[in-house]
């Protein structure tokens, strides 16, 4: 790190100092520098909520601010707040909040917002967009364009005659926590000298995973075959499995969003 520096030459960090140099001096530091702005410029936010593996709520603030030293658009991370609950009003108060903390004149300053199109966020009669349009007339909302892609992939999936995303999602959920399926299911794999591949599970946050998952099941489709033959004898969840792959559209339907899938994920990795 800086070998040309006398000073930092001799200086060794492990993980827990550099994440409190990280946290309590950079991050801090940016903090400050970002709220000075937000003082005195135009700015837009981008918000998204979340919730982590241990049930606590939290919602992401990132503003847009114009970098007047190179005139360039900037994206900058703000903070990370927790919620107790995520209701339209509760975060409509903790985004005000940070305005009112740091003297921020958000009813001149704010001129955009945007985030995903969950009703909480972008419901017509009432979520934080309306409530931020009451607050700040004029302000510019737009919702996420990806969110957007890929909530029309979703509905343009249900009108195929089998749901595919439905089957990929069953046959996941088939197999997932169970390695007595999965070791079974390899068998099958080898045998047909398939790759040895997981089969990958579509999230409904992460919209790309679906033309990876339609990708696995095509490479796995053989085998997929040749396991639910068997299964369909034991359990019924397995025989509507079998049954949809059975049927020679299934393929056709997957072929087919092998094709057309990868088009909106190259249209969402451009935004």
């Amino acid at each position: 790190m800086c070998p040309e520096s006398n000073v930092l030459k001799d200086i060794s960090c492990n993980r827990t100092k550099t994440m409190s140099i990280i946290n309590n001096v950079i991050g801090q530091y940016e903090f400050e520098y970002l709220l000075k702005i937000m003082k005195i410029q135009k700015f837009s936010i981008l918000i998204d909520e979340s919730t982590d593996h241990s049930a606590i709520k939290h919602l992401a603030i990132i503003v847009r601010i114009m970098d007047y030293s190179n005139f360039k658009i900037r994206d900058d991370f703000l903070c990370l707040l927790q919620i107790a609950s995520a209701t339209a009003v509760n975060i409509f108060e903790k985004i005000k909040k940070i305005y009112i903390e740091h003297n921020i004149p958000y009813r001149d300053n704010l001129v955009g917002f945007a985030s995903d199109g969950a009703n909480t966020m972008f419901g017509s009669k009432h979520s934080v967009k309306t409530l931020l349009e009451e607050d700040v007339p004029g302000i510019f909302v737009m919702k996420c364009i990806c969110h957007s892609l890929a909530l029309c992939a979703s509905y343009a999936c249900e009108k195929l005659q089998n749901s595919i995303e439905e089957l990929v999602r069953n046959v996941y959920n088939y197999m997932k926590q169970s390695f007595k399926r999965l070791s079974e299911f390899n068998e099958f794999q080898v045998f047909i000298n398939s790759k040895p591949h997981k089969l990958l599970q579509p999230s409904q946050t992460r919209w790309l995973s679906l033309n990876s998952c339609v990708k696995r099941v095509l490479e796995q489709y053989d085998a997929l075959k040749l396991y639910f033959l068997g299964e369909k004898l034991i359990d019924n969840k397995a025989s509507d499995i079998f049954n949809t792959l059975n049927d020679p559209l299934t393929k056709l339907y997957l072929n087919f969003l092998e094709f057309a899938l990868p088009i909106l994920v190259d249209l969402n990795v451009i935004f």
